[in-house]
């Protein structure tokens, strides 16, 4: 019997050789070969390993005292601080306010909240707050400048150019030289009132100070129970309007208790008692002169 002769082997791939090789050729499955079951694979390891309480506390314990002792390292120590541009009671009010107890490291420290609470205090118009070298904090102040003092309602209070409050006085002669305003709503017309104060420079050694009326507009009260009645629209051309008249005419230094210029075109003078006690006295004088005359 003679032997089967075979011929050359295929080269050809099975067919589910084939299919095999097709099938790694796909991205989505190459990519769950190489990442989505090694990944898968991790977690869930992760996932069993950490499901122990105990095994869970003891890992958050080591990052815990990692992380600590990289915050503790004595090149990030803050021992000192430092407050510039306030006054003296200003820095007392800062350090009670701030809950800073040093040393303290830096990481510590949140210098957003530190300076939020600075400027909150009334005092504070702005606030720098970062740590220099040598470990110190540096909280660098600007205050509020006072412009005027606000009466009313029992209360003094010092205000700045914008009727932001500063301070809180406990009488008028801790003012100083500080101009004077009062009524309510006063604050929210700062500004317009240091207007009218400018204005009135010609006669600010006679000016006690202004009232705020009905919230709407201002009074010039003067020595002598003088008093200026300003319109609500335009009150500082109205303040210049009378200053012109009492340079021509001397108004101011007259027995006129009241300038009314609520209706600028109609400006109204009124006596003082005084005065017109004198004037009507005058004036029946006269008529009785001119009775007599008559007769």
């Amino acid at each position: 019997m003679r032997p089967v002769r075979r011929g050359p082997a295929d080269p050809a791939p099975s067919k589910w050789r084939y299919r095999l090789e097709r099938l790694w050729l796909t991205p989505l499955f190459k990519a769950l070969i190489r990442t989505g079951i090694p990944s898968f694979s991790f977690v869930a390891l992760f996932t069993w390993y950490i499901h122990d309480a105990q095994r869970l506390e003891a890992i958050v314990d080591t990052w815990e005292g990692w992380v600590t002792a990289v915050q503790d390292r004595p090149e990030f120590m803050v021992g000192m601080m430092r407050i510039e541009g306030a006054s003296a009671q200003l820095q007392s009010d800062i350090e009670e306010t701030l809950p800073v107890d040093l040393p303290i490291s830096q990481f510590q420290l949140d210098m957003g909240e530190l300076r939020h609470r600075i400027e909150e205090l009334d005092p504070v118009l702005s606030a720098e707050v970062r740590v220099i070298a040598g470990g110190t904090l540096l909280l660098r102040v600007t205050e509020r400048a006072p412009a005027v003092v606000w009466q009313q309602a029992g209360a003094i209070e010092v205000l700045d150019a914008t009727g932001h409050r500063v301070a809180t006085l406990q009488s008028l002669e801790a003012a100083g030289a500080l101009p004077l305003i009062a009524g309510e709503g006063a604050a929210k017309a700062v500004p317009e009132a240091l207007a009218l104060i400018q204005v009135a420079q010609p006669i600010a050694d006679r000016m006690i100070g202004l009232t705020r009326v009905g919230n709407r507009r201002w009074d010039v009260v003067l020595s002598r129970e003088q008093r200026i009645m300003l319109p609500e629209a335009a009150p500082a051309a109205a303040l210049d309007r009378v200053l012109a008249m009492h340079a021509a005419n001397d108004v101011l230094a007259r027995d006129v208790a009241v300038v009314d210029l609520r209706i600028p075109a109609r400006p109204i003078l009124r006596l003082s008692p005084m005065a017109r006690d004198a004037l009507s006295r005058k004036q029946d004088a006269e008529r009785v002169a001119y009775q007599e005359r008559i007769e």
